[in-house]
């Protein structure tokens, strides 16, 4: 009896390692590739029907549609924005009322977004319910009943909405960065539009925009959950396929202009400050390199830990002179153009030191980068990238976008393994084809006393070399 322990202490040999250690690339992109493709089809009247199906309960539909801002003449600017508040207040075919009851049954979250590009009113539901939602959907978006009481009580609330945006600075400097590199062009105009174009919005308006941009060749009905390809397209059969295409034509060309606008505010505790240059598309395959130079530069505030340790050199510099409250990197991408650059806020004494420290860096990506400090980055790039495909209603976003802008959406593992291909050679050569030398669009509101004149950051913007 008093063998048996001593056999089984012998015996016995446990696991110092665990699997969970080992590197998770190879498992992982092959649990990627196993996973549903999205789906294409192309109705008769150009409509495009696209689905990824997923083990779940619910599901994201939505109909994304080629307009916005960019597509409006100088006297419609907003009216994209101000469909938004009377898509769901009534069609030709259900009163206010009975629609109300209707999406309030079925507990589905409907909801919708303008950009300066691209449209989309989309609903999260359970499976269950999405005939009745897709028909809701395209009753309200191409049947709508355009009510005049409507339009004038929403006049009302968007011009309040309008007041409350220009009190947000960050989104009122996103409008001055726009207008002024894009400035001579619709990609410069606004999302909500002048306050004067509102008030001159009626149903007449409204219909006549609507009939020439919200054309089914122009428009993705996109569904992601537990639907099937075939389910979608009975239903897009059954309620858009009577939709009939119209001869529309893109015009919303751009330019970009290196300028630069400031408003001083000195009321304002700080200045709000973005530097940007003209940035890959959507679609250019620099634009994985560009995510990955962005995070690089990375982002920071005074609310996280710095000093010495911190893995940003950008945000390393700030955090220790306390250069800046804080400050982040962006990469904006459209179908044809983009803006790359930083935004940073601080105070009017700290403003010059903050902008020559991130020349520096943006300096570094075009010249001596190197590998070793792509691994973070390049981390993040991928940590982001999965985020926003984690959920039914963000992988429902990214299909609309992908197919409106290229007309396909490449697999998630092959994204994966263009971020892994990125090295440090890649990432100088292509920030020198966009930031070396090159003219930088410049906006600022605030306290921009400080901020070096447009000739000298013009100057910073190359080094010497021998």
């Amino acid at each position: 009896m008093l063998k048996t322990p001593k056999l089984l202490n012998k015996i016995w040999c446990p696991l110092k390692s665990s699997v969970r250690n080992y590197p998770y690339p190879v498992n992982f992109y092959n649990f990627l590739k196993n996973q549903p493709m999205t789906r294409c089809s192309v109705l008769d009247n150009g409509l495009t029907v696209a689905t990824e199906q997923r083990e779940c309960y619910n599901a994201c539909v939505g109909i994304y549609i080629n307009a916005g801002s960019r597509y409006e003449s100088m006297f419609e600017n907003g009216i994209a924005h101000f469909f938004e508040h009377i898509a769901f207040k009534g069609t030709k075919a259900r009163t206010k009322t009975c629609l109300e009851d209707q999406m309030s049954s079925i507990g589905a979250h409907f909801n919708c977004f303008t950009t300066r590009e691209m449209v989309a009113y989309y609903a999260e539901c359970l499976c269950e319910d999405l005939p009745l939602v897709v028909d809701i959907l395209a009753d309200c978006v191409f049947n709508n009943c355009y009510s005049a009481p409507d339009i004038e009580q929403q006049k009302c609330t968007v011009y309040l909405e309008m007041l409350e945006h220009d009190r947000d600075h960050n989104a009122l400097l996103s409008d001055y960065l726009h207008s002024t590199a894009f400035q001579g062009t619709p990609l410069a105009q606004t999302v909500m539009g002048p306050s004067g174009n509102l008030y001159n919005f009626s149903d007449g308006t409204v219909s006549r925009y609507l009939e020439r941009l919200f054309d089914p060749t122009r428009s993705v009905l996109v569904a992601v959950g537990g639907v099937k390809h075939e389910q979608m397209l009975c239903l897009a059969q059954c309620y858009l396929s009577k939709l009939k295409p119209n001869k529309c034509f893109d015009t919303g060309e751009y330019r970009f202009t290196g300028s630069e606008v400031r408003y001083r505010d000195d009321s304002m505790p700080v200045a709000n400050v973005a530097c940007a240059f003209e940035g890959p598309s959507f679609c250019d395959p620099d634009n994985v390199v560009m995510n990955v130079a962005a995070a690089v530069i990375g982002g920071w505030d005074r609310s996280q830990p710095g000093g010495q340790d911190h893995p940003t050199p950008t945000a390393r510099a700030a955090s220790i002179n306390l250069f800046c409250d804080s400050y982040k990197a962006f990469n904006i991408n459209y179908k044809d153009t983009g803006l790359w650059g930083v935004q940073f806020m601080g105070p009017t004494l700290k403003l010059e030191d903050m902008l020559y420290t991130i020349q520096d860096q943006w300096m570094r990506l075009c010249t001596v980068i190197t590998d070793p400090e792509l691994e973070r980055a390049k981390r993040e790039v991928k940590t982001k990238l999965l985020s926003k495909t984690e959920s039914c209603r963000g992988t429902c976003h990214e299909i609309g976008r992908w197919l409106l802008y290229n007309g396909y959406r490449p697999p998630l593992y092959e994204r994966l393994q263009d971020i892994d291909k990125v090295r440090a050679k890649d990432v100088r050569e292509v920030c020198d084809r966009y930031i070396y030398d090159r003219c930088p669009a410049v906006a600022a509101i605030g306290q921009t006393e400080g901020l070096p004149d447009y000739t000298r950051i013009r100057a910073g913007m190359y080094w010497l070399r021998l």
